[in-house]
């Protein structure tokens, strides 16, 4: 899944709700980690998941980032969660191999 938040186009790895609204995680430039948005600040570029995701109480999720235990640690910007959630994202064909 790809969204726009107007400066750029960003994968989503999550979709949750939280008090009645639609959020995202995904992946932005410049950042070591998961961001939030909100959908309704955002445009879907393409609705599609790819990959396997699963899901849990409050949302949708892909499985690696739960398997892994690395949502909390990319949430908060970890660099070591980072670098382990890059090298699964590029085993898997979801990045390019020389992505950071």
């Amino acid at each position: 899944m790809k969204i726009s938040d107007r400066h750029e186009v960003i994968v989503i790895f999550a979709i949750y709700w939280m008090n009645n609204k639609t959020y995202f995680y995904g992946m932005s430039k410049g950042y070591t980690g998961l961001l939030a948005y909100d959908a309704s600040e955002v445009e879907i570029i393409d609705s599609t998941l790819s990959g396997e995701f699963i899901y849990l109480d409050n949302g949708i999720f892909y499985k690696p980032l739960i398997v892994n235990k690395l949502l909390d640690d990319l949430v908060e910007g970890l660099p070591d969660a980072y670098h382990q959630f890059i090298e699964i994202l590029k085993k898997n064909g979801h990045i390019d191999p020389d992505f950071c």
